[in-house]
């Protein structure tokens, strides 16, 4: 009775209440941060007016950055401010929560799963707080719910709908470059939903993503003048921009030619120990997000919270009796594949930003187990009511 209680609510007011949790939590992260413009925001805003005064960019680089500078463009452009610009991208967080619930809803059995998740995400600070930064997570990390939503509630059986979820791919990527990385998480979707002709069609367009790729990263660390492909290693740098300040004096054997791309491959096949070390480090700070210039309070928080989410992640993979779709599995699986292997080889952002951008898929695949036991708990909790029904009228 509780449980159908509880759904009948979420059910009928669901949206509701997240609009208002939202609103609420907004509101405290507003009270703690402010309206952040500064920092790495500013990049964004000398590009906006840059854009309204020459009509282009700087560098070719900030199409990969265009999504979050164009709110501040459309925000300056209607004499509203960056508090004007605030609020364009906080309403696009609230509609990516809103179409995300939307979503959630059709992928798990009960409205309270969804509605939890969102809850979740809504109060785990580390997360949430880049609503009120005028830096590009906002737009990015609202993206990547409405990417994910996309292919739930557009399933690729039409020309239309392959489409859509192809616009939100777009967008994903034009709001940072490692949106990139979804571009091989949705082709494996389509790949395994089409029929044995398009998966054929298909097959061969994987070499022009495969080329694609390639231009795009060489483009990338071609541009960046103060970034190179293989500088995390050679300043053997675990967090981005900090390098290491106790040298192991490892003599790299590096390449002095070639493309971004070859650099990388040169570097692993010629350093292979060295890259073995500085990865496992990697792995650690990104799955775990502690960092020693955090406070023991910090990092205890996000020990047991993050460790709680993976073991309840991994529980998920071993629940057959709750339907999930596959298709959706593989798009989960292969984004948390390739940022892991994008940190790996690259590094791990100095405020966790990078897993955070994939967070939200860890906890919907814990979410799995936790629905099951619910569920199995409910089911038990009625089948032992009933039982003792029947023995008292006995």
């Amino acid at each position: 009775m509780v449980l159908k209680y509880c759904q009948n609510v979420l059910l009928k007011n669901g949206k509701f209440y997240l609009a208002a949790i939202w609103g609420l939590t907004t509101i405290l992260y507003l009270q703690k941060f402010g309206i952040v413009s500064n920092m790495e925001a500013s990049k964004y805003i000398n590009e906006a007016e840059l854009l309204i005064k020459n009509g282009s960019f700087s560098a070719s680089r900030y199409w990969f950055y265009s999504i979050t500078i164009f709110i501040i463009t459309i925000a300056l452009k209607l004499k509203i401010g960056l508090t004007g610009a605030f609020i364009l991208q906080a309403i696009l967080n609230l509609y990516a929560y809103l179409f995300f619930y939307k979503a959630l809803k059709k992928a798990f059995q009960m409205p309270a799963t969804a509605f939890f998740i969102i809850v979740y995400l809504l109060i785990f600070w580390p997360y949430q707080n880049w609503v009120v930064f005028l830096f590009t997570e906002s737009a990015f990390f609202s993206l990547i719910l409405i990417l994910f939503s996309a292919i739930i509630l557009y399933r690729p059986e039409s020309v239309k709908n392959i489409l859509l979820i192809c616009i939100a791919l777009v967008l994903v990527i034009m709001s940072r470059p490692l949106g990139i990385l979804f571009g091989g998480s949705i082709y494996l979707y389509l790949f395994y939903s089409a029929n044995n002709k398009w998966k054929i069609i298909l097959g061969c367009c994987s070499l022009f993503l495969l080329a694609f790729a390639f231009y795009t990263i060489n483009t990338i660390f071609s541009t960046i003048k103060d970034w190179s492909i293989t500088q995390a290693f050679e300043q053997e740098s675990v967090i981005c921009d900090l390098p290491t300040t106790t040298p192991s004096f490892t003599k790299l054997n590096l390449a002095t030619s070639g493309n971004p791309v070859y650099h990388l491959y040169y570097y692993l096949t010629h350093n292979f120990s060295h890259f073995l070390h500085f990865a496992s480090l990697k792995l650690q700070y990104f799955f775990l997000m502690t960092r020693p210039f955090y406070s023991k309070a910090h990092n205890y928080f996000l020990l047991i919270d993050t460790i709680t989410v993976y073991l309840l992640m991994i529980g998920s993979f071993f629940i057959k009796k709750i339907k999930f779709d596959k298709g959706l599995s593989i798009f989960l699986i292969t984004s948390i594949a390739l940022y892991t292997l994008t940190i790996i080889i690259q590094c791990d952002d100095y405020q966790n930003r990078f897993i955070l951008s994939i967070y939200p898929f860890f906890v919907i695949l814990a979410a799995r187990t936790i629905e099951h036991f619910i569920l199995h708990f409910f089911k038990n909790h009625k089948q032992t009511a009933g039982t003792g029904i029947e023995k008292t009228v006995l």
